[in-house]
């Protein structure tokens, strides 16, 4: 009877153990669960969210490669269109550069007709005219020839000359039709190189005169001849005006 007594007291006491456990856990258990509940709505919330983020990336992705690849569209017709103007702007160039020489053409072509009507020449006369010139030129060429031949006696005459009348060492004879230019100046020494020289039979010693539009400018004697150039110096005495680069020099 005791035993009985004793193990009703032992359930009656772990009745109210479990009794006041469950009192004093249910709070916890409760939290738990709306903390779980919470965080399941936010994971399926998150996960919602991702994939619908995954999606705008997907569909962004795609927009940018359909941008690139319209981009890369642009860039070739941008290529071709640079290439076909530049082609365009080629051609024109040359059209613009042949009708340029068209109306030169044009220009000469008129003035050259103007100038023969201007001349109240008649066709018929031309042939004539033409027959005339060549004849003429060749008669100046032939007088041209006969001046050198006098001249080249000239100079022989007074060679003999000089040398019966003991003037040997006089300056000596230079071709008359000889001609240069002054190519250098130095004004401080008076120096001068001309573009004439042996081929040209111009000789050591030789005096030149410096002229400058038809005015005497200085009278040089020629210092050193070397193939194509030779070198002056201006005469004492000779200097008239300041020589400068392009003058002419002529036999004196």
């Amino acid at each position: 009877m005791l035993l009985r007594i004793c193990l009703i007291l032992a359930i009656l006491t772990g009745v109210g153990v479990i009794g006041v456990s469950q009192f004093m856990l249910k709070p916890q258990i409760e939290e738990i669960i709306t903390t779980r509940d919470h965080n399941k709505t936010e994971w399926d919330k998150s996960k919602s969210e991702l994939a619908k983020t995954k999606t705008t990336l997907k569909n962004t992705n795609e927009k940018l490669a359909k941008t690139e690849s319209t981009l890369e569209e642009t860039k070739t017709q941008l290529t071709a269109t640079t290439a076909k103007f530049e082609g365009e702007q080629k051609r024109a160039n040359g059209l613009q550069d042949n009708l340029n020489k068209s109306n030169s053409e044009l220009k000469a072509a008129k003035d050259e007709l103007f100038a023969y009507t201007s001349t109240s020449v008649k066709p018929e006369e031309i042939k004539g005219l033409v027959a005339t010139v060549k004849s003429l030129t060749t008669e100046n060429q032939g007088l041209v020839a006969e001046v050198k031949v006098f001249s080249k006696k000239a100079d022989d005459y007074k060679r003999t000359l000089d040398s019966v009348l003991g003037k040997e060492n006089l300056d000596p004879v230079l071709p008359r039709e000889l001609r240069g230019k002054v190519v250098v100046v130095d004004p401080k020494w008076d120096f001068l190189v001309l573009d004439i020289g042996a081929k040209n039979s111009l000789v050591q010693n030789g005096v030149l005169l410096v002229s400058r539009n038809g005015e005497l400018v200085a009278k040089v004697r020629v210092m050193e001849v070397q193939e194509n150039r030779s070198i002056a110096n201006i005469m004492p005495g000779w200097k008239i005006k300041d020589v400068t680069e392009g003058d002419l020099v002529l036999p004196y």
